[in-house]
């Protein structure tokens, strides 16, 4: 018995060791964020007072510290609903519940509070579980610290006012100026990030290769078409063109019937629906235009129940979720970047045993937060697509997007060795038979390697 408890204390001797690295790291990227901040703080200061020399460095200090404290909201935020979409990108495909407690993907025990804080919470557990001692996927900090840092930028620019077009000054009135925040404001920053959550998710999902699940499309639909009729500012940008030579009345942007308060319910009716619609069209059209890369067989007419035709649905799906929020001449922007961005990501090793719709999916949302951060300034560029663009602008997008499958033809019907399109979450359970096969056996558990084991709870 005495032997039995030493050997305990030993085991947990050396888990602890070989936690601290990790420990250490999480305490170095908190102390490093600190300083980072610090380091903002005081450097802006700094070269505002010598650019404008009749502001003080003490005077400029608490707005820069105002800056920090907005995108730190943002990234915590982030962070946390990464967390979250974790669990939906690993339950929703089982059509199990998102709902409930946290717990390990092994043992099935819940998860402390402490265990579950995003980022940290992995790196303090060293990627294993507290009771079990199994790997779990890295994969976890991965997805919390990327929606982090894409809803701390996009949601601290708009706030700020900085990266929406015809939404107040593009530049700060002075620079001790702090953000004006209204319900409109704070209701578009909602509408935003909820779109790069739906985006996200539906990404995660396509990356293992699952097909995108009935729930999630349709909370999609309601939050992004249904918040559009609820919140009409959330189109910010036309469905139609506009520009200097148009006349007066039609060609500035917002008309002046734009707004819910005091305007004529069928003139906003019409803006939304003319938006969603040439939105969605234009999401079904540049999806059969890359099913050349993705899914080339599909075949909406003679094969509509196939596996390909399905990856083609998902397609559209997932163009059409950008499509909406940043509007049908935008969306050529949006897709010319996440192919670039797909077709970088398949030149690393890790990806590239996942199919190329996946990699593609999972661009998607980086390539809208890109869009969204600098909205303002590729819309006043006329050169970006964008109902500003001018003509020439507009047409080598469009055969930019058609040029895509060209040099992103990838064997788009390959599928990832984690899963198929049901989605049925076989691969969890060949790794969970092989751990307990391992405990069978007495094996070292650290000798099991994590190889993709992305059960997520």
């Amino acid at each position: 018995m005495a032997s039995r408890v030493c050997g305990h204390a030993k085991g947990h001797a050396i888990l602890s060791r070989r936690r601290s690295p990790y420990r250490i790291l999480a305490v170095c990227l908190l102390i490093g964020y600190l300083l980072a901040s610090a380091a903002y703080v005081w450097l802006s200061a700094l070269w505002i007072s010598g650019a404008h020399p009749h502001f003080r460095v003490v005077d400029l200090l608490m707005p820069r510290a105002n800056d920090v404290v907005i995108f730190t909201f943002f990234l915590v935020v982030g962070a946390s609903v990464g967390s979250f979409l974790n669990v939906v990108v690993w339950r929703l495909p089982q059509r199990l519940n998102v709902n409930g407690h946290s717990f390990c993907p092994r043992c099935r025990n819940r998860l402390r509070a402490r265990d579950n804080v995003p980022i940290f919470g992995w790196l303090w557990l060293s990627g294993r579980c507290r009771d079990c001692r199994l790997p779990i996927s890295s994969r976890y900090p991965i997805v919390e610290t990327l929606v982090g840092i894409t809803f701390a930028l996009v949601g601290a620019t708009e706030l700020t006012r900085w990266s929406l077009p015809y939404f107040g000054d593009s530049v700060r009135p002075n620079w001790m100026w702090t953000p004006i925040v209204d319900a409109d404001l704070l209701t578009l920053i909602l509408y935003h990030v909820v779109a790069l959550a739906t985006a996200w998710a539906m990404g995660l999902i396509r990356f293992d290769g699952k097909a995108l699940p009935s729930r999630l499309t349709l909370f999609a639909a309601v939050t992004l078409i249904g918040g559009m009729f609820a919140f009409p500012q959330a189109m910010v940008v036309p469905w139609q063109l506009v520009g200097e030579s148009m006349p007066a009345g039609i060609g500035t942007w917002p008309p002046s019937g734009w707004m819910t308060t005091g305007a004529e319910w069928s003139v906003t009716l019409v803006q939304i629906g003319l938006r969603l619609l040439t939105s969605l069209v234009a999401a079904g059209f540049f999806a059969r235009v890359l099913a050349k890369s993705f899914c080339p067989s599909a075949d909406m007419k003679m094969d509509p129940l196939g596996s390909s035709t399905k990856r083609l649905i998902d397609l559209m799906i997932l163009i059409a979720v950008p499509a909406i929020v940043v509007g049908w001449q935008a969306v050529m922007g949006v897709i010319l970047l996440a192919a670039v961005f797909a077709k970088i990501l398949g030149m690393c090793e890790f990806a590239q045993s996942r199919d190329s719709l996946g990699r593609f999916a999972v661009s998607l949302p980086v390539a809208t937060s890109v869009q969204l951060l600098l909205w303002r300034g590729l819309v006043a560029s006329q050169v970006w697509p964008s109902e500003q663009a001018s003509q020439v602008g507009l047409i080598v997008s469009f055969f930019g997007v058609l040029t895509i499958p060209l040099w992103l033809d990838e064997n788009g019907e390959s599928f990832p060795p984690m899963g198929d399109e049901s989605g049925n979450g076989g691969v969890s359970d060949h790794f969970d038979e092989d751990v307990r096969e391992a405990q069978a056996s007495r094996k070292d558990p650290d000798a099991l390697q994590q190889g993709d084991s992305f059960e997520l709870n």
